[in-house]
C-alpha cells in the first residue's frame, strides 16, 4: 500500500501542493522511511541488502519519470530526501532487531523459551 501510495504521488502530473518551503522533502523522507520498514516486516526472510536496492532504485525510477513529465522536475535533493529516508528506516528496523534480541535473551534467561 505504501509503494502504491509513492508511485501515485510521484507520479502524478502535478506536484502535490506546499504548505512550507521543502515540505516535499519531508513526504519523501517519511515515505520511504515507512516503506522500508514495512517491507522488512512485510518480507521478514529477505536480506537487508535488498532493503537498500529496491527503494533507491524505485527512487531513481520515479524522479526519472517525473523528469519526463511537463510540470514535474527530477530533483537530487529528492533522491537525497528518499536516501536518508531509507537510512531512518534502516535504523528503525536495527532497533526492532536489537529489541528483539534482548527480548529473547530475557526470555531464555527466565527459563520460558528454550534454545
Amino acid at each position: 500500500m505504501i509503494l502504491l501510495v509513492l508511485c501515485f504521488a510521484g507520479m502524478r502530473g502535478e506536484p502535490v501542493p506546499q504548505v512550507f518551503e521543502n515540505q516535499d522533502k519531508l513526504h519523501h523522507l517519511a515515505g520511504f522511511a515507512c516503506l522500508t520498514v514495512s517491507a522488512f516486516f512485510a518480507f521478514p526472510g529477505t536480506r537487508l541488502i535488498w532493503l537498500l536496492v529496491w527503494p533507491l532504485v524505485g527512487s531513481m525510477l520515479i524522479e526519472l519519470e517525473q523528469s519526463l513529465m511537463p510540470l514535474r522536475t527530477a530533483s537530487l535533493g529528492d533522491m537525497v530526501a528518499n536516501a536518508l529516508g531509507f537510512l531512518c528506516g534502516m535504523a528503525v528496523i536495527f532497533a526492532w532487531r536489537k529489541y528483539q534480541t534482548i527480548k529473547l535473551k530475557k526470555l531464555t534467561r527466565v527459563g520460558i523459551v528454550e534454545r
